[in-house]
């Protein structure tokens, strides 16, 4: 394992988990995995869990189910969760997360988003879709018990995209439409798991360039101003918010030199970042003999997230 930026530690994993990776259609869609309702209830027990329509947009009600810490009385930092498969498939409910019980038990609410997912939904529904979520617990942080200077965003694949472009368009008002006008949709920490980071590039396997032709209506390597604003690297500024990106060197639907890219370009504008590459995992980091392995990769996630949220 190479690491780039502070600390390097780990990510948990739901157990029985395994991605399906069809011709590259499906982009971090995790299959035969733990529901995150049954994951919570195991080691997290005694947390609470309540679903809520956090968005009603293009007629469809949007649904988030909020994981709540055992302990009362106190504002909790929150964490965003953002499912991958593609922009195209995927759910709340069927997430690559299996983070989220280590995360409720280190004190944290986390909120698991569905968002309208493409073709029917083509993009920018989807960050439209994030950003309002961010809104969304801003307006409800009282009633959710949550801080709203302490929200961090994290999410897997084309989640990872959607994440990234929460940390680096925080400050603009670029997709923010919809409910809650006056809240912020600006994240404090994101966690990005090989996300797509500049979908402008060339080197994209041939099925990742159907799918975000599929998605986007334009194929990576030739320039185009939609790849381009969906792009996260291309909205790095200075004051972004830190980053922490873990990637498996050998992911054979988005490259490793995505990660790096990103990485690079909010080192280059003094955003703090940490680069994670964990050595022989493929896309969705559950490779028999990757290093560090799954155990190792959740214990970094929550430390991370603790470190920058708890303080």
């Amino acid at each position: 394992m190479r690491a780039g930026g502070l600390t390097t530690t780990g990510w948990a994993w739901v157990p029985r988990r395994r991605v399906l990776i069809t011709a590259g259609v499906v982009l971090g869609l995790a299959v035969g995995s733990l529901s995150l309702v049954d994951a919570i209830r195991g080691p997290a027990g005694a947390a609470s869990t309540r679903t809520v329509t956090y968005c009603v947009e293009g007629g469809q009600a949007l649904a988030m189910t909020v994981f709540a810490p055992s302990t009362v009385g106190t504002s909790h930092p929150a964490v965003l969760e953002v499912h991958g498969g593609g922009w195209q498939h995927g759910t709340r409910l069927l997430s690559l997360s299996g983070s989220a019980t280590d995360l409720v038990g280190a004190g944290f609410v986390v909120a698991s988003i569905d968002y309208r997912l493409a073709p029917a939904n083509p993009w920018p529904d989807q960050i439209v879709d994030v950003k309002c979520a961010v809104r969304y617990l801003r307006a409800h942080a009282g009633d959710l018990g949550i801080d709203p200077d302490r929200i961090a965003a994290l999410g897997t694949s084309a989640g990872g995209q959607l994440v990234s472009l929460l940390g680096t368009t925080g400050s603009s008002s670029l997709w923010d439409t919809g409910p809650y006008p006056d809240e912020s949709s600006a994240v404090d920490a994101v966690v990005d798991e090989f996300g797509p980071a500049d979908l402008d590039a060339s080197g994209w396997p041939a099925a990742s360039i159907a799918m975000i032709h599929r998605v986007f209506g334009a194929a990576p390597g030739t320039p185009n101003p939609v790849l381009a604003q969906a792009s996260p690297v291309a909205h790095v500024s200075a004051g972004d918010p830190p980053f922490l990106i873990v990637q498996g060197t050998d992911d054979q639907v988005v490259p490793m030199s995505q990660s790096e890219q990103l990485a690079a370009q909010l080192r280059t504008d003094h955003v703090p970042v940490e680069l994670v590459l964990v050595d022989g995992g493929r896309h969705g980091l559950a490779t028999p003999g990757e290093s560090p392995p799954p155990p190792a990769i959740a214990s970094l996630i929550t430390s991370y997230l603790v470190r920058r949220l708890r303080g």
